[in-house]
């Protein structure tokens, strides 16, 4: 397990002292891409968003305080982030109805769901464009993004953004009465709501007149 060290931020939330994270890992010839875990600590259960893929971060997991029930948030369905939900012990599983599609179990949350241990817990759908059915998970202060302000993975085409998705984004996370926004595959940096915003707003500044998505290379 690794304890987060201070962030750079000028301000820490006290929610970061509840948090145990588990870095993204790198593909390599003996582990597949696993994303970012975060493990965090409430009064009764341990709220965990991804549960990675792969040995390391199926550890992580099976390795936290059995005291506490365990409680898994799967942002969204691509593998780095839930393929490892048949190896964990979990007492409850939210996902999306994609994730849901493909884990084959759980409770699918499809509009926003107001918890409390200890601070407040909030898990609700984010329009994006990079996976269909994506969650973020709210704890007191902070919002866990997952890859949900990330573009569509073009695969071998330009990445993008559908336009109409990036501003509804734009608009939901304007609304989100939090601080600080932790995204996945950034080995825990969070980063100040406006900040992140003012980077989403920059991308949909690119967008051309009747065209659909915003390309993040020119189109060959």
């Amino acid at each position: 397990m690794i304890c987060l060290k201070k962030s750079k931020t000028k301000m820490m939330s006290k929610i970061w002292n509840r948090i145990l994270h588990l870095p993204a890992q790198e593909e390599t010839e003996n582990s597949p891409l696993s994303a970012d875990v975060y493990a965090v600590r409430g009064n009764s259960s341990w709220w965990i968003f991804d549960v990675g893929n792969g040995k390391a971060a199926e550890e992580f997991i099976c390795n936290l305080d059995d005291s506490l029930q365990k409680n898994v948030i799967i942002s969204h369905f691509h593998r780095d982030h839930f393929g490892n939900i048949s190896k964990i012990p979990f007492d409850n599983l939210y996902l999306g109805r994609e994730a849901f599609r493909h884990a084959k179990m759980g409770t699918v949350v499809g509009s926003p769901l107001e918890l409390n241990d200890g601070f407040p817990i909030r898990i609700l759908p984010i329009p994006n464009s990079h996976a269909k059915g994506s969650l973020l998970f709210i704890a007191g202060d902070t919002a866990f993004l997952g890859d949900s302000t990330y573009p569509e993975v073009g695969h071998g085409k330009p990445d993008s953004y559908n336009v109409q998705i990036l501003y509804a984004q734009i608009q939901f996370l304007k609304k989100l009465e939090v601080e600080y926004f932790v995204m996945s595959h950034k080995r825990f940096i969070p980063r100040e709501k406006n900040s992140v915003l003012q980077f989403l707003e920059g991308v949909y500044s690119l967008r051309k007149p009747n065209e659909n998505f915003i390309y993040l290379e020119e189109r060959d």
